[in-house]
């Protein structure tokens, strides 16, 4: 299981988040005022589909004015979209209600009914979810043979296409988490802030169910966008509210030290490549050292190339340890 299959299958376990998410994402449930109390997670281990051991995937059973109605959470966080998805889904569907009549002693019976589901996918790709979400719009003149093709639809949460500020403005945790997600490398410092105002907006317990998460998306993020681990503890949960200043402190100095490295890897490659073609192999034997020059004597050689001599250059090259 991959790293955001884990995470977001420990998120989708806490029984509040999914009342956040059913509240966000599932206005058809919110009628009936949905708590944690009424649902409860099932298994949905099934390893002898073609799809493999889908363990990220989750199902939820859901009391409604005495009533029951499944969700399932399909967690897809491969970059490709799947055009099979309804298929999958239908052969996910069939297996749970399969389940559902053998643990049911009345289910031969006439008055015998199959409970709802509502399949969900939550996307988090980087291409926009283009799939049909209909089942029959996968099947040939579907129109001409309407009677005898299934006709259900599944729920699609793209990520990608949801605004950092649209995930902030929700004004919950679960919002807050996913905005961190959402966040790029250019936009970390901006969007932490962002995050700190509506931190201290929330109620005390939405503040807690967000800083019981909040590292684990953190340390996503720095693995996503290849800059060091942010390990920020939090030890108590007064901590929460000052842990984003300290967030945005830390990734600015991170993001500094990645950008003057890459502007001075920039300058050696510059310099590297007027020398060369300068001097060719008169200076080929020296050219290394430009790894180990001090950034002013690099800008100071690439600034003066059309002016350095040969000379000038291999004793600046030659005494580096002096630089």
């Amino acid at each position: 299981m991959g790293i955001y299959d884990q995470l977001f299958k420990e998120l989708f376990q806490d029984k509040e988040m999914i009342v956040e998410f059913i509240n966000m994402f599932l206005p058809i449930l919110n009628k009936y005022n949905i708590t944690s109390d009424k649902i409860t997670i099932e298994k949905t281990k099934f390893t002898d589909l073609k799809y493999g051991d889908k363990e990220s995937d989750l199902l939820y059973k859901i009391n409604y004015d005495g009533n029951e109605v499944y969700v399932y959470l399909l967690l897809e966080h491969q970059s490709t979209v799947d055009y099979l998805m309804q298929f999958r889904i239908l052969e996910y569907m069939v297996r749970i209600w399969r389940n559902y009549i053998n643990d049911k002693k009345e289910s031969k019976t006439k008055r015998f009914k199959l409970p709802p589901i509502i399949p969900v996918v939550l996307y988090n790709g980087s291409r926009r979810w283009t799939a049909e979400v209909w089942y029959m719009e996968k099947v040939e003149n579907w129109q001409l043979f309407d009677q005898y093709i299934p006709r259900f639809k599944y729920e699609v949460v793209d990520l990608s296409q949801i605004d950092r500020k649209q995930l902030i403005g929700l004004k919950n945790a679960l919002g807050l988490l996913l905005s961190i997600d959402r966040t790029n490398k250019n936009e970390i410092s901006e969007a932490f802030n962002e995050i700190s105002k509506a931190l201290n907006n929330l109620s005390e317990h939405e503040k807690t169910k967000f800083g019981e998460y909040a590292k684990a998306f953190l340390k996503v993020l720095s693995q996503k966008n290849k800059i060091e681990y942010l390990d920020l503890e939090i030890e108590e949960i007064e901590e929460v509210n000052n842990m984003f200043e300290r967030a945005v402190k830390a990734v600015s100095e991170k993001l500094k030290e990645t950008y003057d490295e890459g502007k001075i890897e920039g300058m050696r490659f510059t310099a590297r490549n007027l020398l060369l073609k300068k001097f060719g192999k008169d200076v080929a034997k020296y050219i290394n050292n430009l790894d180990y020059l001090a950034p002013e004597k690099i800008e100071e050689i690439t600034n003066n190339i059309f002016d350095i001599t040969l000379e000038e250059t291999i004793d600046i090259l030659k005494n580096i340890s002096s630089n």
